[in-house]
Formats: structure tokens, sequence, C-alpha cells
């Protein structure tokens, strides 16, 4: 996608950046869609970043984006969230930060 784009082109809401999965898997090179506003990270059908087969609960933790700012709360409902190899419940995250949640390695791509 072009980081010009200021809305996602398939449910045209505002796009924020991108979650892009950095494991060895079958899931490599994989990326979920950030919008602004909040979005809950898990494995749940109610989440608005839903990763299966990554050890994760239902709902893990939850990124908000407001203002040019983003901020992930982890639910402590599973193994804690690490961001760049330091375990932690709630922190402002930049852009190439490293997120670990469960048993999956993310990293953070902001626009």
């Amino acid at each position: 996608m072009d980081p010009s784009w200021k809305y996602c082109p398939v449910c045209l809401a505002p796009l924020a950046g991108w979650l892009v999965v950095l494991d060895e898997s079958e899931r490599n090179g994989k990326f979920y869609t950030i919008h602004e506003g909040k979005s809950f990270i898990g494995s749940g059908a109610d989440c608005e970043i839903r990763i299966l087969n990554s050890g994760l609960s239902r709902q893990q933790a939850y990124l908000t984006i407001a203002d040019g700012m983003c901020t992930v709360v982890d639910l402590g409902n599973g193994m804690p969230m690490q961001i760049n190899n330091a375990e932690t419940v709630k922190t402002t995250l930049i852009d190439g930060d490293l997120i670990k949640l469960g048993d999956g390695l993310f990293k953070i791509k902001l626009l």
C-alpha cells in the first residue's frame, strides 16, 4: 500500500499503520492493518486484529491510536507482553518497535 493513502482501500477507515508478523512459520510476511481508534488484538472473533495459532487469548491486548500517538495495553489474559524485549503492561509505541504477544513476534509500522 502506498504510504500516502489516508484510508484503508478495503473498509475505508482512517489508516494508521500495520502490525507485521516476523516469525519463521507459515505466517511469514503476513500483516494486519491498523486503523485510528481502539483495536483489540487476540484470537477471538470480536477482535479487530484477529491472530490465530500464536498462543493468544481471546482478547490479549489493545492498541489505541489517536492524535498521532500509539499506545498498547496488555489485558493480562495470557503470557506477558514484551516490547523491544522488555516485559510491560502499557507503553507508547513508535514506528519499528518489536512486540511479542503470546508465541508471536510482530513489528509495528506506523504512518
